[in-house]
């Protein structure tokens, strides 16, 4: 069956789509992002969330940013305290996906309006047909050929910006493996000779991918704590609350503090329904035994 723009959507949604949205305007508060930018990000790692969440962090949208270039992008509606970045954007694509989040950020220490683009997606991988990073490199490509007619135009290509595609692995309710955080990047290769091309001519494009195990460690080098303790689908949300605000910083707004409890409730419903699913497919199963037991021999 072709996929058309409601099962795009319905895929990019996930089972659940409550959960979806609050993990979203989770990932949205600029002090999680600057965490995010700070553990995963070569431009960011060298300064404290403070100055990045105060000082760097330009410009934040929410699943209204199509990734395809045919579909108009949707408005945000909703108290969410964010600055929509350039919407347009044009193409001869059928079907329409719209990045989780998406933010501009200034490099530090660098002479002018140095920047780089963020990507974020929350995305469990079980059941897909592809490997997240696949789907990264393709938005990396996206957000890089958006930037002609905005960023830079006709061939000054020296003028393209970096960009990143960072896919947070939560699997809410599901059975969770190890934490992993691999990168994907651009790299260098003589194959004859001696190249002397600077790395930020080509360094243009980096995928990351976080997966969230039963192992994070809580202290301020692993993000994969972090996201726990901000997505968990088990852990109890007073626990979550002082983990965010003690470990991280991370101030409990009465805002943060909704959608902590929200996403707390709604994984913790994720998790019931799954037990059900399990309990009513085993007492299937066990009829089916119970018939094979009673059935005359032949």
């Amino acid at each position: 069956m072709p996929s058309t723009g409601i099962s795009l959507n319905l895929e990019a949604a996930g089972a659940n789509p409550e959960y979806d949205a609050s993990a979203k305007k989770l990932l949205s508060f600029k002090s999680v992002i600057a965490w995010i930018l700070k553990l995963n990000t070569s431009e960011f790692r060298d300064y404290d969330v403070e100055y990045i969440a105060n000082h760097c962090i330009s410009g934040v949208s929410i699943s209204e940013k199509a990734v395809h270039q045919d579909e108009p992008d949707r408005t945000l509606s909703g108290d969410e305290r964010v600055t929509l970045m350039n919407s347009e954007s044009t193409s001869s694509s059928d079907g329409t996906v719209y990045y989780d989040l998406r933010l501009m950020a200034k490099v530090p220490g660098e002479e002018g309006e140095v920047c780089v683009f963020i990507n974020i997606e929350i995305q469990n991988e079980s059941g897909q047909k592809y490997s997240l990073v696949t789907r990264g490199l393709y938005y990396c490509a996206r957000m890089i050929t958006e930037q002609h007619g905005t960023v830079f135009t006709n061939m000054d290509y020296q003028k393209i910006r970096k960009v990143y595609s960072i896919w947070i692995s939560p699997n809410p309710g599901g059975k969770r493996k190890r934490s992993t955080i691999t990168r994907y990047s651009m790299a260098k290769d003589n194959v004859l000779g001696k190249s002397f091309i600077k790395k930020r001519n080509y360094d243009k494009m980096e995928v990351v991918v976080i997966k969230i195990g039963k192992d994070c460690e809580y202290n301020t080098t692993s993000i994969t704590g972090m996201l726990d303790a901000l997505l968990s689908s088990d852990m109890p949300l007073e626990k979550r609350k002082d983990i965010l605000s003690g470990v991280y910083g991370i101030p409990m707004t009465r805002k943060i503090k909704r959608e902590v409890k929200k996403v707390c409730n709604l994984s913790s419903g994720v998790m019931e329904a799954g037990r059900k699913a399990e309990r009513k497919a085993g007492l299937k199963e066990g009829r089916k035994e119970l018939l094979i037991l009673r059935s005359p021999k032949k």
